[in-house]
């Protein structure tokens, strides 16, 4: 059986990032000499989080790794060793993507997986009001519009690009939603939010289509940095990928929320202190 390991860092200060990085592929190279891991996310991401938005989103650096184990229980004991860290790094183990290739049943198991992700993604941003798509909350470098374009730029890098099937968007989203963009770097106007969402309605269409059947087939790129095989070990790390943003933009809409609640309370706590005048309750001088 195959399980998915994400690894979420917490807040990490700056000084110790590097550390923690080291600490993660230490651990990770203890579990591949130990005959467990068989394709890692060789990557982070490094998030700015403020002090407000911690309750929010913890998870500034993060690694994927596709481990097989006999069961879910000693899927877990492996995580066991992980060493303590005070900033909160934790491992989080999928069973859901437990797929044993080449099994009938896995393709449309995890392409079903990736488009529940997906659907949840379009619903939280469908949800919000447009005008507040492009607001950046506290303790975030980026807006919903730009979480909609990275999340159609990377899918279609990992999925389309590595798996030699070709790019489905234009080159030039990369220079707007590529890992390290963000919106104070936008030179050019990026695409409009509802065209970057029918896009994203597309692709997901696009890869049910494209992709039944052919989770066994190998990547055109054999070196990627994934260290990914087949498009199956593509779609693992495409649905941590899609999930972890999916965690980012639910934590922004819950921003989004919460700050309409206390300016809705502040407002009626205005209101309840308002006396109005009429001009015959004015005392005459």
């Amino acid at each position: 059986m195959h399980y998915l390991f994400v690894y979420h860092g917490g807040v990490v200060p700056e000084d110790q990032a590097e550390q923690n990085i080291s600490d993660l592929w230490n651990w990770l190279d203890n579990l591949k000499a130990r005959g467990y891991e068989k394709v890692r996310f060789a990557g982070f991401g490094r998030k700015t989080v403020s002090p407000h938005a911690v309750e929010d989103y913890q998870g500034d650096i993060f690694g994927v790794a596709v481990m097989e184990a006999e069961s879910l229980e000693e899927a877990v004991s492996l995580t066991t060793d992980w060493p303590e860290l005070q900033y909160g790094g934790k491992i989080e183990v999928f069973e859901a993507l437990a797929a044993d290739y080449p099994r009938s049943s896995s393709d449309a198991h995890i392409l079903n997986l990736f488009a529940d992700v997906r659907r949840q993604i379009l619903d939280t941003l469908h949800g919000l009001p447009v005008d507040k798509l492009d607001h950046i909350p506290p303790g975030f470098r980026n807006n919903m519009r730009w979480q909609a374009g990275h999340v159609l730029t990377v899918t279609d890098e990992l999925i389309f690009q590595f798996s030699g099937a070709g790019s489905r968007i234009p080159a030039e989203y990369k220079t707007w939603f590529a890992s390290g963009t963000d919106p104070s770097g936008w030179s050019d106007a990026p695409p409009e939010i509802d065209v970057l969402l029918r896009r994203l309605e597309g692709q997901m269409a696009k890869i049910g289509d494209a992709f039944e059947g052919r989770l066994t087939h190998p990547v055109a790129d054999q070196s990627n940095f994934l260290q990914a095989k087949t498009v199956g070990e593509l779609f693992h790390v495409l649905i941590a990928h899609e999930s972890l943003h999916l965690g980012m933009i639910q934590a922004m809409a819950k921003n989004f929320v919460k700050k309409q609640a206390a300016d809705a309370q502040e407002g009626g706590a205005h209101h309840s202190g308002h006396v109005d005048v009429r001009p015959g309750d004015v005392a005459e001088k």
